[in-house]
């Protein structure tokens, strides 16, 4: 018979949860360590006057080596596919896409990713009447905090893809992170918003220039900085 005291002393079993959450973070990193030097997120929001206009999206993302489709289910590359995600949920936002691209790139043995040995480079264009529509259609979150005739207020925020590293952190995590950390370089994913030249503009992040402002986040902020990303901004049209 098993000595039961003795069974107190021993660390109790991981449990399928915990291991479930491991394994979800190991997948995490799997994603973060195949998408080093295969991704390229590039959003340019284009404003007219009324503060109606049109965005324009451009990425560039690995592919399965055998189907050919994207390995990132939330930026497709086939136009039908596109139209598909940016209208999706209980009520169609009618959307559709203009201007559309797709690209194969050619292989380059000294930055192709071992593990996805093809790319492809996507370009499309939304028009909107109500910058708003745009929430869930675009990466991160999109709030217009306030909106007149003649100025705009609008919140973006980017959420890390792994939990910050703290007391109760395993040692493995800590791997995870440090190893996501390395890999993922100066990769970055980039935004602008170009405005008529006739108005200000206030931004809490990013470079303010004349009818523009442009605003990167490094990829390796989505992974060893905790909580979301924000930035906001404020268009205001003088005449």
């Amino acid at each position: 018979m098993l000595n039961p005291v003795a069974k107190t002393n021993q660390n109790p079993p991981l449990s399928p949860f915990a291991k479930g959450g491991l394994l979800l973070r190991l997948l995490v990193l799997f994603s973060i360590l195949s998408l080093n030097a295969c991704f390229e997120y590039e959003e340019t929001i284009n404003f007219k006057k009324g503060f109606a206009g049109f965005v324009e999206v451009t990425y560039t993302v690995p592919l399965n080596n055998k189907s050919d489709n994207t390995v990132i289910k939330f930026l497709p590359i086939y136009e039908d596919d596109i139209n598909k995600r940016i209208n999706k949920g209980l009520f169609s936002k009618n959307l559709k896409i203009k201007d559309y691209s797709l690209k194969y790139l050619e292989k380059n043995e000294k930055e192709i990713n071992p593990i996805f040995q093809k790319k492809a480079r996507v370009n499309y264009k939304i028009e909107f009447n109500d910058l708003a529509v745009l929430d869930g259609v675009l990466l991160g979150s999109l709030f217009v905090k306030k909106r007149s005739t003649n100025s705009i207020s609008v919140k973006r925020e980017f959420k890390s893809v792994l939990k910050p590293i703290d007391q109760t952190s395993t040692t493995g995590e800590k791997k995870i992170l440090s190893e996501s950390t390395r890999l993922l370089g100066e990769g970055f994913i980039a935004f602008r918003v170009n405005f008529p030249l006739t108005s200000e503009c206030r931004s809490s992040k990013g470079d303010v220039s004349l009818g523009s402002v442009y605003y990167k986040i490094p990829l390796v902020d989505t992974v060893d900085k905790p909580g979301s990303k924000s930035w906001d901004y404020t268009i205001t049209m003088l005449y």
